[in-house]
């Protein structure tokens, strides 16, 4: 194996019914540490070793990230937080929670990139480690690192990974493990009445009121993942439901529904343009 990144941290909490709550991300990965620890035994018998057991036991965690989201201090460490004020009420009897977490990792065997998938079913974390220093002649950034173990759920299963050609498909994955998929819209596109080299688009179901549309002229009409980034930094292009749009026939386009802070996609589909020809 030959690691050449890693990326995408996510993370939720976990559910009473063993499901999951919606992901969030935990800030950008920076590193990840995971030791597998087991618990051995050997029985001698004859002058000899007759037995020997090495059963997995936990596995320690550490993941270095770039910033540990106020929104996540209640989910993972159990205290209370107010994301709106900026606030994190940190109590001596605040209880550690188990939660779910995945990263991706960018991986080259003989000149071939891939992208593996790595999802850790139940893992419980200690609190952040911090550190400070007054600024010198030159700046040292300081980003937090979270340690835990990681321990095999109902199933028995404490780690899955998998491996992948795209990042995308990789975090489509990851999205699944934890139950979460992009939801679908019917898209259909129709010549403009009036202008040549445009098309109207019809989009159902409606939009929720806190998202947003944007969209995308592809070849090949590929979906975002699950909370996929789909804005004007990612190559979209944003859309008011309503206005003509011009686009060549024949072409792929995607119209994706976006939270509208963050423009994190939650449904999205597809069309073949059909545009106004002159």
């Amino acid at each position: 194996m030959a690691y050449i990144g890693l990326r995408k941290p996510i993370f939720a909490s976990t559910k009473d019914d063993g499901t999951y709550e919606e992901p969030m991300a935990l800030g950008k990965a920076i590193s990840l540490e995971i030791t597998t620890n087991f618990a051995e035994a050997s029985l001698n018998a004859d002058d000899g070793q007759a037995e020997y057991v090495k059963e997995f036991t936990n596995a320690d965690v550490t993941l270095g990230t770039s910033t540990i989201p106020i929104a996540a201090m209640k989910p993972i460490f159990g205290h209370a937080a107010e994301v709106a004020g900026g606030t994190v009420i940190y109590n001596k009897d605040d209880q550690n929670r188990n939660v779910a977490m995945a990263v991706v990792a960018p991986e080259i065997i003989d000149d071939v990139r891939t992208f593996v998938a790595i999802f850790l079913p139940k893992v419980k974390f200690g609190d952040p480690s911090d550190s400070w220093e007054t600024k010198g002649d030159s700046i040292t950034f300081k980003t937090p690192s979270i340690a835990g173990k990681a321990s095999a759920n109902d199933a028995g299963v404490w780690k899955e990974t998998a491996t992948f050609k795209t990042e995308q498909e990789a975090m489509t994955w990851i999205y699944g493990k934890f139950g979460y998929s992009i939801g679908t819209l019917q898209v259909q596109s129709a010549e403009s009445e009036t202008e040549v080299g445009k098309t109207k688009l019809t989009v159902t179901p409606e939009k929720g009121q806190s998202n947003s549309y944007f969209y995308k002229i592809t070849e090949d009409g590929t979906l975002p993942a699950y909370n996929e980034v789909c804005n004007a930094s990612t190559g979209w292009t944003s859309w008011d439901g309503t206005s003509e749009i011009t686009a060549e026939t024949g072409k792929k386009i995607v119209v994706a529904e976006v939270t509208t802070e963050g423009g994190n996609a939650k449904k999205a589909g597809s069309a073949t343009v059909t545009a106004k020809a002159e």
